[in-house]
């Protein structure tokens, strides 16, 4: 077992984390598929609004890829297809009724040992799971006419306010191990597994992976991070990642031949009452989620955690990829001579309020920015951030002026937005490190 202590990082210290106790939503009253968790995905709709559907059934197909399926995760009629800007698909939205499955063929430990790599891969893109592979570079679903040189499973989760991984596959040992099985028919390398002191004891007995340790202040929970420090990716190579969630899913489908509709997800955030783990459906509504009252003038809704996840409302959907909702408060005007303040329950990294004399006392998260965007100012401690051997400013900078050969000798094809979150969270020029890195990963994308 690889252990790895890393030492860059920061672990914002925040209120609201999630009890360690697990309680059934009564009832999901509608959920919603997003192609807008999935990037660069232009949607082809398989469905109508009015559409009656069963728990499995395909909702859309990806345009590009038609072979790549997104399948409804609940029974029940398809209320609504939201569509933004130029007419693209948001989400597709379904009120839910009576369960009712779509049937597929289900497989043995022992069928799952004697499948081919092309069986594994045409029954995980039937199965409508296949989105939960993604790949390193750019961070997208996984192409399945390409094989990777290893596969990497991350139970470590950094975070703030995180989700703790063997509460979310709590019960699912077997469904996760058949998983790995069938994972590593489709790759010829290692599948890795990154767990932490806190889940060693949950994936002690899996079989078929190398384990790696890793532990240390944020990002050390970043899948990239993770393959930075066991496998780098060298020029023209990708690797696949997926969550141990998405792992049981999997097994639980070879299981028993449905699709896997049901999730854990964790509830977190000063502004809840109720701070636990809840299980429902994928794609769930929020509002059948949290019971407290929310009110979205005064409180921000997140769909994932404060640093990388999505803006939403009480209205909305969780996305695809996260497994938590954190709810926090919502900046509501300036605050009264916010600048003479001592800032005893301020949270901030620089050493400019009292309380970095208590680092360990948690404070209740704000939205508010401490100012606006200005002219950027190099500090040097960006680089403290981020344990990779990258450097965020000159990376961005590269990425701004469009220099292709210097950003892939920075390391562009290593990160992420969620990366270099931690940058734009301490900038003191309010400069959005992980807007740029999207911008350099779609620009290295269109280079080809």
């Amino acid at each position: 077992m690889g252990v790895f202590k890393l030492k860059k990082g920061y672990n914002i210290p925040l209120q609201g984390t999630a009890e360690r106790r697990v309680e059934k939503v009564p009832k999901t009253t509608s959920v919603a598929v997003q192609p807008i968790d999935f990037r660069n995905l232009r949607p082809g709709m398989k469905v109508e609004v009015g559409d009656s559907v069963k728990r499995g059934t395909v909702l859309f197909v990806d345009k590009q890829r038609p072979e790549i399926l997104f399948r409804s995760p609940a029974a029940g009629t398809v209320r609504d297809i939201v569509r933004g800007d130029r007419r693209a698909i948001q989400r597709v939205i379904i009120d839910t009724g009576a369960d009712s499955a779509e049937k597929f063929d289900s497989y043995s430990s022992g069928q799952i040992a004697d499948l081919t790599s092309d069986a594994a891969k045409t029954i995980l893109l039937n199965s409508g799971l296949w989105p939960a592979l993604r790949q390193r570079p750019f961070s997208k679903i996984a192409d399945f006419k390409r094989t990777p040189k290893a596969i990497f499973i991350s139970a470590v989760d950094s975070a703030p306010l995180q989700a703790e991984t063997d509460m979310l596959v709590n019960g699912e040992d077997q469904n996760f191990q058949n998983g790995v099985n069938f994972l590593s028919k489709l790759t010829e390398g290692k599948i890795h597994l990154s767990i932490s002191p806190g889940t060693e004891s949950t994936f002690a007995k899996v079989e078929g992976v190398e384990k790696h340790q890793f532990s240390g202040p944020h990002p050390a929970g970043n899948v990239g991070v993770q393959i930075h420090h066991i496998d780098r990716l060298l020029a023209g190579e990708i690797v696949w990642y997926i969550s141990p969630r998405h792992v049981s899913q999997i097994g639980k489908f070879l299981a028993k031949g449905e699709y896997p509709g049901s999730k854990t997800y964790a509830l977190t955030g000063s502004e809840l009452i109720d701070r636990l783990y809840v299980t429902g459906t994928e794609g769930a509504a929020i509002s059948d989620l949290v019971s407290t009252t929310i009110d979205n003038s005064k409180q921000r809704v997140i769909s994932g955690n404060v640093l990388t996840g999505r803006q939403t409302t009480s209205t909305g959907f969780v996305g695809f990829y996260d497994d938590m909702i954190s709810v926090v408060p919502e900046l509501s005007g300036r605050r009264l001579f916010g600048w003479l303040q001592l800032g005893f329950s301020a949270s901030s990294f620089w050493p400019m309020f009292f309380s970095k004399f208590t680092p360990n006392k948690t404070q209740a998260p704000t939205t508010d920015m401490n100012g606006e965007e200005r002219a950027f100012v190099s500090t040097g401690e960006y680089e403290k951030l981020v344990p990779m051997d990258v450097l965020p400013v000159h990376l961005c900078k590269a990425i701004l002026v469009e220099d292709i050969e210097l950003m892939e000798q920075l390391g562009i094809y290593e990160v992420a937005p969620e990366d270099v979150a931690l940058c734009s969270y301490i900038c003191p020029s309010k400069i959005e490190f992980g807007d740029i890195i999207e911008k350099g990963i779609q620009t290295m994308e269109k280079e080809g």
